[in-house]
């Protein structure tokens, strides 16, 4: 993927854990590639990731340069060169 940014993803809480670090750079061209080059490169990801039919799970909210995805494009959400994405599991708590 010659023509695909680099793009930064920091991972927060468990999806360090899992990944087993803090941030990343991954080849995408939109959220989905990001997302999709994750679980490949990290197994574990998937189940904190992806639900059993392979789509991202709710739980789970996307940035873009500090904007919501779910406010954009979803998973279509187009990254370029230099972009951050952050990933992180919604917490719960009192």
């Amino acid at each position: 993927m010659p023509d695909t940014p680099d793009v930064t993803v920091r991972l927060f809480a468990r999806l360090q854990e899992a990944a087993g670090a803090r941030e990343v750079s991954v080849r995408a061209g939109d959220i989905r590639s990001v997302v999709e080059t994750l679980v490949e490169r990290y197994p574990a990801l998937r189940a904190e990731l992806l639900d059993k039919a392979g789509n991202l799970r709710s739980t789970i909210k996307v940035m873009v340069n500090g904007r919501n995805t779910a406010y954009l494009r979803c998973l279509s959400t187009p990254v370029g060169e230099g972009d951050a994405v952050a990933i992180f599991p919604l917490v719960a708590g009192g």
